[in-house]
Parts: structure tokens; sequence; C-alpha cells
């Protein structure tokens, strides 16, 4: 088995840091939600523990936006689980009566979302990231991209990272994929790029056709991260901007306000392509109570990464996301990654769950030649 990792470094979207004050933070993917199986079993069968964080993920204190009652949040709540067709902007309108919970909930909808309103299907309702309610959220002990680097170690010198793939001849046969000057022949091979890459690989033969129009069509959202250190742990919360559409919460035991901005206008509305400083300014306005070290903010984005190019997929009705058809396997070729895994895309749960049924995959095209 030969792994061809096009960055410095495995684990994608999921990417731990430790700063100064020695709190970890997640650049990338963080919450780990109840229904998260494939990533719980897998972490134990790694040995990495997971820690409770404390953080309600989907109980946020709505701040800054009109009055809004918890009772109303949670009539909204239940009015939207089953909201029909159309965007998500309507189903608001059409079935959401209370304005603080019209405007919380659309704000809360596009951070988790990372993507307008006007144009996601309200069938993502239905989806993880979109869930309301008091339950518990864990992370990986040391950093959720530990199960990453975890399974690269086992792998050892099979694992080539700075080795971006840009050619793959296949056939029923088998394939041969060009990274670099190197040509490695094989079997079967599984795709685990985002949908732009794969469309930017040398196919030869080309991608079948509706391969093709179903990696055209995805749509990735954007989203942002800034974490300011505080001098001291704060107690668990969980607080949401519902005029800029970020959220900021703190979890058990770390000295550091982490925040999520989610959708292009809200990055735009926090010039984020100019650094951390306007959002590092709304933070201390809606969380006055902390108390912040004078260590510099920490801002990661995700849309300049030549490698990511956005944060996850999002479920539009301008360009609908194909599940069947990303999904798929052609040739002696599996497709593995987030945007593949059906109503769990964008979750990291959903990643690793693509991983497993791409795996599978192979087995079955491997078990016939």
């Amino acid at each position: 088995m030969t792994v061809l990792e096009a960055r410095d470094r495995v684990g994608g979207r999921v990417h731990s840091q430790r700063i100064d004050n020695g709190a970890v933070v997640e650049l990338g993917a963080e919450f780990v939600l109840p229904g998260y199986e494939a990533l719980r079993e897998t972490a134990a069968r790694l040995g990495l523990e997971l820690y409770e964080k404390g953080t309600l993920y989907g109980d946020r204190e709505p701040r800054g936006g009109p009055p809004v009652t918890r009772e109303e949040l949670a009539a909204a709540d239940l009015a939207l689980r089953d909201a029909g067709g159309g965007s998500i902007a309507e189903a608001l309108e059409r079935l959401v009566p209370s304005e603080g919970a019209r405007a919380a909930i659309a704000a809360r909808l596009a951070v988790s979302s990372a993507y307008e309103l006007e144009d996601q299907d309200a069938a993502s309702l239905a989806e993880g990231a979109a869930r309301f309610g008091d339950f518990p959220s864990h992370g990986v002990a040391g950093g959720n991209d530990r199960i990453a680097l975890a399974l690269a170690e086992r792998l050892g010198a099979a694992v080539r990272i700075s080795t971006p793939a840009s050619c793959v001849a296949w056939s029923e046969r088998g394939v041969v994929v060009r990274a670099g000057g190197d040509e490695l022949a094989a079997d079967a091979c599984v795709v685990a790029i985002p949908a732009p890459h794969a469309l930017e690989v040398t196919w030869d033969p080309p991608l079948p056709g509706w391969k093709r129009d179903a990696l055209a069509a995805v749509r990735y959202g954007q989203a942002a991260k800034l974490f300011m250190p505080l001098a001291a742990p704060a107690p668990p919360s969980q607080t949401l901007s519902v005029p800029l559409r970020f959220w900021t919460w703190t979890q058990r035991g770390a000295p550091v306000a982490s925040s999520f901005a989610g959708s292009s206008s809200a990055l735009e509305a926090l010039d984020v392509d100019r650094g951390p400083d306007r959002w590092a300014d709304a933070v201390r306005r809606l969380r006055p109570d902390l108390e912040y070290d004078e260590a510099p903010p920490l801002l990661s984005t995700w849309h300049d990464d030549p490698w990511a190019r956005g944060a996850y997929s999002a479920r539009t009705l301008s360009s609908p996301l194909d599940d069947k058809a990303l999904a798929r396997p052609f040739g002696a070729v599996a497709f593995a990654g987030e945007h593949t895994a059906g109503n769990l895309h964008g979750l990291m749960e959903g990643a690793l769950r693509s991983g497993l049924r791409a795996a599978r995959e192979v087995e079955e095209l491997l078990s016939r030649v």
C-alpha cells in the first residue's frame, strides 16, 4: 500500500496546534458529537482517548439580535424539523413567526453550514451540523489530528507527504498513478481529495461524464476560526453573535476563547482577509466577561489554502450534491472524502465513514481480480 499526501502533513482539514499558553486548538474540524460512531471506534482502536469539552455545541446563547426567548427558539427548532422544499431562508420565513427566533436560527445555521441560507437546501436542516440541543461535545485528547497521525504512523514509509498526484490512468484491471516523476501501478486506488482537485487531476481515459458532473457541482462553504488566549481557563460556555454570524465558546480546562465564523458574507464583515484584529474586537465586545491574555490572537482560514479552497461541502439549491454519483466507484477507482458522505458531508464522521466505505469497495474490486 502507498498513500500519496499532497500536503507536508497528514490530516487535511483536521489540524491541531498547541499555542504558547499550552492550550491545544483545532484549526479545522473540532467537535465530536453524538452519533460519531466511526470516529469513536477508530479512536479506541488506536488507543486514543476522548474528553468532554463542556461546551454545548447545539445550545448557543444568541446576543445582539432581536429579543428572543428559549421557548421561541425551541418552538422554531421543532417547526423546522420537517421544513419541506425550498431554501432554508424561505423555510424560516414560512415556519418561524418570531423575528428574534428567525434571526438567531438564521445566524446559527449560516455559521454551522458556512454557506448563505438563500441558496441552501432546506433538506440540510436534517443533517448533523444543524442539530440543536444540550447534548455534550467531545474532542480527541491532545488534538483531533492524532487520529490521522496514528494511522499514518502505522503505515510508516508507505505514507509519502508533499506528493500530490497529477495523473490517474485507470481501467477495470487496475490503475497507474503519476506523482512528480514517479509512476505507481496498483490493482485499485482510493481518491480522497476535495472535488476541485479531483477535477484537476489528469484522468486517462477521462472521467465518466456522470462523475465529472457530480464533482463539478460540489460547492464549498467558507469559514474561519479565531483563537484568543485567556489569562486562565474559563467555565464552558457558548455565545452566538447574531448580527455578525460567529460564535465564541470556552471549554473545560483550556485557557482560550475559540470563535468560528461561517459564510462568505460573515468573513467579509469581519475583515478576515486583513487579519484577526476586527474579529478580535468583536469577540471582546461579545464576551467582555473573559480575561484575555496579551498574546496575539491566532487566525485560521481555509479559502486561501491551496489544498482546500473552502471549509466543507454545502447542500445548495443552485448546484445540488449528487450523493450517489459522488460516492460511486468506477473502474478500479473508489472515492472518499466528506463531500462523498451523503447526509454526513462536512463532518469528521462523514469523512471517516466515507473512507471505510471506499475500503470495502476496494476489497470487493480486488476480490474480482
